[in-house]
């Protein structure tokens, strides 16, 4: 092994839940562009933003970190969605775009907490270290994160621990990330999951799929529910969410230690009193600052 892996921190946990799908060839950006929801052909080299793939219905597929590394080469970054399986879904409609969809097994994924950040460095830029390893800054206004994708050869370099995991996906949920299982797919729209506080989709690029539910959604002002933070005694996923004996909403993803999660709601600005199962339920400020671009 190399005598120049001292730039990876100890602090630094594997993130078993991520895999990586690369696109790679000369249509790569604007194959996924008529694919995706947000606006690829506005990144420049080495930036990353949130992005997704809706089905017609504008419903999300998955939601994925978006990096681009040159014109012709880009890593989608999956939390919780299978790259394999996406990338069976993008293949029916590559047609005769120069484009290859490569799951890479040969990478890991890691994190790690209160980590310093190269100042320079925007938080949307990624930063490319030796031993071709990459790292994005997960940070927010609160909380200080890296993401760090490794070759496999480094792996012996890093620990795996169960409760670092929940630690990172907890922190996800408390900056509004929805994590959904792949059972959740099509099931909601980007403006029901809020996902217009990461900067996750685009009114102005052109057309994609569902890309006309989105627009129409915005522009009419008809979404009914959308998500919010929420905190009582205990949580599961899919409790039901009351107010005054009428259900407004449900658990979509919780934490950990199962007293927070994310919820859909109707007209969250309600101030009358949630409920679940007589629970109070108390909706939470989300923290922010995850949003890619800032």
């Amino acid at each position: 092994m190399s005598d120049k892996l001292n730039f990876l921190p100890a602090s630094m946990k594997t993130l078993r839940s991520y895999s990586l799908l690369t696109l790679e060839g000369p249509d790569a950006v604007a194959f996924i562009q008529s694919q995706s929801m947000n606006d690829v052909k506005a990144l420049a080299d080495g930036q990353w933003h949130w992005n997704g793939l809706l089905n017609p219905k504008g419903r999300l597929i998955a939601l994925f970190a978006l990096v681009r590394i040159r014109a012709d080469l880009l890593y989608l970054l999956l939390p919780d969605f299978s790259a394999e399986k996406l990338a069976v879904h993008l293949q029916r409609f590559i047609f005769r775009s120069k484009v290859r969809l490569i799951q890479n097994t040969d990478k890991i994924f890691a994190g790690e907490f209160n980590h310093s950040s190269n100042p320079v460095l925007a938080r949307d830029f990624i930063s490319v270290e030796p031993e071709h390893v990459l790292a994005l800054d997960f940070s927010s206004d609160t909380v200080q994160r890296r993401l760090w994708i490794l070759p496999m050869s480094l792996a012996t370099s890093v620990l795996s621990n169960d409760d670092f995991e929940a630690q990172w996906r907890d922190a996800d949920i408390q900056h509004g990330l929805p994590r959904l299982s792949e059972t959740q797919t099509e099931l909601w729209t980007p403006q029901m999951l809020s996902l217009e506080r990461l900067h996750a989709f685009s009114l102005k690029k052109g057309c994609y799929p569902g890309q006309e539910i989105v627009a129409r959604t915005h522009y009419l002002g008809q979404a009914k529910r959308q998500t919010s933070l929420v905190q009582t005694a205990s949580l599961r996923l899919g409790d039901p969410i009351y107010r005054n004996d009428e259900k407004v909403g449900e658990l979509i993803c919780i934490n950990s230690d199962l007293s927070m999660g994310l919820a859909l709601i109707k007209s969250i600005n309600d101030s009358n009193q949630l409920l679940s199962y007589q629970n109070d339920v108390e909706q939470l400020q989300v923290l922010t600052g995850l949003q890619r671009p800032m």
